[in-house]
């Protein structure tokens, strides 16, 4: 895959496709993104190419307002669908990006459950390497039909929580300029670790139609808190409401165009559209 990407990378620079292309590099055990502008860069044959994780919608986001041309970069699955999402957020600007369709591993696949281990063939630069793995099980309490069970196994991991925000940092889909989960009225300054569950239940229903089921969340969480079940059932809830899969509906959120309570035919009153009781 190394080979792969590092043949990609530079035939994107040389064909003049892309003025820069994001790739990652290993440093002192951790993995940080870098520019590079030139075909014979000496960073590309050290490029990163292994199946560890980076935020690099993120950092695409910076780079576009200050590169002039395309940029090429390097996705998986999931970060083509962050990149997709953002572009309906006006976020980033997907007709400036080369997109260079790199595969997820099978033992990737399996440990995220993931449906979507490749990228388009119009994208890939090599064959996939993972058939769809199977969904992960649910923890026990969470295939309870009783509620109070569901809400006592949240509530026992919410209480592990440090409030360290790295949930919230490490996620690309975070990008509001005034976050909700810094705003005083609702999570006090103070609360370390935070005030249960009302941190956590602002963080899933912002992520209900923006996550794309990365991972990463979970992945740099210190409390182990299974953050991407939460999040699955959020999104769950989005889709079986409004059909609308995040990174791959064409169309913009149903969630971001809503109006007042009152036009939303009947879900005002915690049903859902067409299933308003009769009067």
């Amino acid at each position: 895959m190394k080979e792969a990407l590092q043949k990609a990378v530079r035939e994107a620079l040389e064909s003049g496709k892309a003025k820069a292309t994001v790739i990652l590099v290993e440093k002192d055990g951790e993995l940080m993104p870098r520019l590079v502008t030139k075909p014979d860069d000496p960073a590309i044959d050290s490029l990163y190419s292994g199946d560890r994780r980076y935020p690099t919608a993120s950092f695409v986001v910076m780079l576009q307002p200050v590169i002039t041309g395309d940029i090429a970069v390097p996705v998986r699955e999931c970060d083509r669908r962050m990149l997709f999402e953002l572009s309906k957020r006006n976020q980033v600007d997907l007709e400036r990006l080369v997109l260079l369709g790199t595969p997820c591993t099978q033992e990737v696949a399996d440990a995220c459950g993931c449906d979507h281990p490749f990228t388009a063939d119009d994208i890939a630069i090599a064959p996939s390497l993972a058939s769809p793995a199977d969904p992960l099980p649910l923890p026990e309490a969470l295939q309870s039909n009783d509620p109070a069970e569901k809400l006592a196994f949240w509530m026992g991991e919410f209480e592990r929580c440090i409030k360290c925000m790295g949930c919230r940092n490490v996620c690309p889909m975070c990008f509001c300029n005034d976050c909700a989960l810094d705003n005083l009225d609702l999570v006090s300054a103070e609360s370390k670790p935070p005030e249960i569950p009302i941190f956590h239940l602002i963080r899933a229903v912002d992520m209900a139609d923006r996550c794309v089921d990365c991972g990463m969340c979970e992945a740099i969480c210190p409390a182990e808190i299974p953050l991407r079940q939460l999040y699955r059932q959020a999104r769950q809830i989005v889709k079986d409401a409004f059909g609308y899969e995040p990174g791959v509906s064409e169309e913009k959120s149903p969630v971001e165009m809503l109006g007042e309570p009152t036009e939303l035919a009947g879900m005002e009153e915690g049903f859902r559209t067409g299933q308003i009781p009769a009067e």
